[in-house]
């Protein structure tokens, strides 16, 4: 329900229009009456409505002088003006300060209406884009790591007041498994109204949720954003009731949403650079969920009894034959029973049981492992897992002694570093997804098998190219400095100082190459 804030010095008006507003436009909420700009701004900060209707000429600062102070400082509340004044200069000033309509007393009912609607158009378009902007600034960030989504989700959390101390982060996933998500715009509302109850349920406990949206990740999977106040605490109060008797008073507040999906929720968190680690923190809890929740028929038990037995003993023949014989058994099935069992097999590798297992083989299809679970939100369908889980048997059939694994993945990573070093975005993620490996894992296997860190093996390409670059063409260095991946000729010239002990000017004027060793010869 948007909220509207009247601020007139006149107690009649006052009242006449906390009457008027609910009757004309239910819809609204009046929160608050205020005679003057010192009271109307402790109102503005804490009941932050999106409307105000306000008035020129009040004991203290003038209705012009809130505006534009609303203007600068927050500028996602609309203004009103409503007064007596039919002056040029002030509605010129009000027009400066961001004023969308100057309406005269006395007014009539018809007009407010009209330019109350008005305004509620624009509220709603703005938070329609600023929701499409933030919605993917937080799927770039949280699902994807790009820091430029970052800043863009900072700077929108920031402009609509949503940052500070007191203010707390979280993250809920949701994976929707009754077959009726065909995508039509009846079953996205259906979503959003689902994620709106979740809000309105943590309201109920406690929370002050001040900013929420709607992420969706896949056909059957949306992720809730929510910031606010005293998300934790609301969080812990709705997890105690959840566990009371399902007839008792308190668990009604609970949406039941086992019967459409599985709900899972992160800690909250202080700041939005921690958003990554509440999805992981989700995704984690949300496929322990569907562990506990999954009934598992006695050929499927069997199935998964059978597949341990052949990770304990390395068996990679015997792994990958159950895999298939699961995967022809899922294709016989309705999609979202096959859904209940690709979902077990995905929660066995992720869970608890299989670290529990010491075994080679199993330590060989993490990385392919990993890749499946992360995924799994992102091709929440059953025909489109199906095909992943093909994929990965296929993978996995293809593993070889692990040593021999490794050299050929450090092959491949020195020739993706080799050909993609000039461009300067160059990240060891990109890698690491290229050859299906998790970065951090990449990071360690490169420094085990190499003895040098990634980072500075690919320094080592770039400035032995520049080096080349510097005596065998007449480019200028700031083109050399582009050319080998770095965007400031400064710190390219830092970097060639310290490994080469010469400047890069130094270097092409000596005409010679150094008698160093680097990371080209690697």
């Amino acid at each position: 329900m948007p909220k509207l804030l009247i601020v007139d010095d006149e107690e009649m008006i006052r009242a006449g229009l906390s009457q008027m507003v609910p009757r004309l436009l239910p819809e609204w909420e009046v929160v608050g009456a205020c005679p003057d700009a010192a009271s109307a701004w402790e109102a503005v900060l804490l009941k932050e409505p999106e409307l105000v209707l306000l008035d020129i000429g009040m004991p203290g600062d003038s209705g012009l002088t809130l505006a534009d102070k609303l203007a600068r400082l927050k500028p996602d509340i609309t203004v009103i003006m409503l007064t007596g004044y039919d002056r040029f200069e002030y509605v010129q000033s009000a027009l400066r300060s961001g004023v969308v309509e100057y309406l005269l007393k006395p007014v009539q009912r018809d007009e407010l209406k009209e330019a109350i609607l008005k305004a509620g158009g624009r509220i709603a378009k703005r938070h329609y884009e600023s929701g499409k902007l933030l919605s993917q600034a937080l799927s770039e960030w949280i699902v994807a790591g790009e820091e430029k989504a970052l800043n863009t989700l900072l700077e929108l959390l920031a402009g609509e007041g949503h940052t500070g101390l007191d203010m707390s982060y979280q993250l809920q996933l949701t994976v929707y498994t009754q077959p009726d998500l065909s995508g039509t715009g009846s079953a996205r509302e259906d979503r959003l109204a689902r994620a709106a109850n979740q809000v309105e349920t943590l309201t109920r406990f406690g929370a002050e949720i001040r900013k929420w949206a709607v992420v969706p990740l896949a056909k059957t999977c949306d992720l809730l954003f929510l910031a606010g106040k005293s998300l934790g605490d609301a969080s812990r109060r709705r997890v105690q009731e959840d566990n009371l008797p399902p007839d008792s008073e308190a668990r009604a507040l609970i949406p039941n949403m086992t019967a459409n999906g599985l709900t899972a929720s992160s800690d909250p968190v202080a700041h939005p650079t921690e958003l990554p680690d509440c999805f992981r923190q989700a995704q984690e809890r949300l496929l322990g969920r569907m562990a506990e929740t999954n009934v598992t028929p006695a050929e499927e038990a069997e199935s998964l009894s059978r597949l341990t037995l052949a990770l304990e003993m390395n068996d990679l023949a015997g792994t990958v034959a159950v895999l298939r014989q699961r995967v022809e058994s899922w294709k016989q099935l309705e999609p979202f029973q096959a859904l209940r069992g690709i979902i077990s097999l995905i929660a066995l590798f992720a869970g608890p049981r299989t670290e529990r297992i010491n075994s080679n083989l199993l330590q060989q299809m993490r990385p392919a492992i990993d890749e499946l679970t992360g995924r799994l939100l992102f091709a929440y369908d059953p025909g489109v897992l199906l095909q992943e889980m093909e994929r990965f048997i296929e993978r996995i059939s293809r593993l070889e002694p692990q040593a021999q694994e490794e050299r050929k993945v450090i092959l491949k990573v020195k020739e993706i570093i080799k050909s993609g070093y000039a461009n300067s975005e160059f990240t060891l993620e990109q890698v690491a997804s290229s050859v299906y490996l998790n970065a951090t894992y990449l990071s360690e296997l490169f420094k085990e098998s190499t003895g040098q860190k990634f980072i500075d093996f690919v320094t080592d390409v770039r400035l032995n190219e520049a080096r080349r670059m510097l005596l065998e063409t007449d480019m200028k260095m700031s083109e050399v400095c582009a050319a080998v991946g770095y965007t400031s000729s400064k710190y390219f010239s830092t970097l060639f100082r310290k490994r080469f002990h010469v400047t890069p000017t130094q270097y092409r004027e000596s005409g010679s190459y150094p008698n160093v060793t680097t990371g080209d010869s690697a």
